[in-house]
């Protein structure tokens, strides 16, 4: 894996690893950052600004979301905005993606830089160690996919992906993470209980 790819991953894990309480699936709008981070829609950023979504769009501001960096009473403070429309499970990605920009201290949107963005997204929402080890709980002919996007409130297409890389051996920071999240994993549905 590239560099700059277990960087992200490692990121996501350490900010995991941060949180006063270990819940799952991860609602990003409820970590707890190591900078100021704000969430507003942009909907709600327009509303308070009196700026147009189509003045937005003409700045290169929207897609799914974006960050704008403020000074809010003499400090550095991140807006992340995004679009309200977006479904649940999406938005959730899209707030990840946001924070991995931040956190990975990007100034600018490369393809690198988005490459990275996703994968600290994809780590934070479905961590590679808890997902290989829901797997692991998986009954015979239970849905690994299914279970997946169930347990980390994902859509199927995104726990296909993910299990296409579950290989490998955990590293220590996953090990820590494994060891801290693994009693809250759900136990997995038996396939003759449904």
């Amino acid at each position: 894996m590239p560099a700059e790819l277990t960087r992200a991953r490692e990121t996501a894990i350490r900010l995991l690893l941060e949180q006063n309480l270990a819940v799952m699936p991860v609602q990003v709008r409820k970590l707890q950052f190591p900078v100021p981070i704000l969430f507003e829609s942009m909907e709600g950023f327009c509303r308070v600004t009196k700026a147009t979504v189509k003045q937005l769009q003409g700045c290169g501001y929207l897609c799914d979301g974006c960050t704008l960096v403020v000074n809010r009473e003499g400090r550095r403070c991140h807006l992340v905005l995004y679009h309200a429309n977006q479904p649940g499970r999406r938005l959730n990605f899209t707030l990840a993606h946001e924070v991995g920009h931040i956190l990975l201290g990007h100034t600018h949107d490369g393809d690198g830089e988005e490459r990275e963005a996703n994968a600290f997204a994809a780590e934070l929402l479905m961590p590679r160690v808890l997902a290989l080890e829901l797997t692991r709980r998986l009954p015979a002919g239970a849905d690994p996919a299914r279970e997946l996007a169930h347990a980390f409130s994902t859509s199927l297409t995104v726990a296909r992906l993910r299990l296409q890389s579950l290989g490998g051996a955990p590293t220590p920071l996953e090990e820590r993470l494994l060891k801290r999240y693994s009693p809250i994993l759900p136990d997995p549905v038996r396939p003759d209980v449904l």
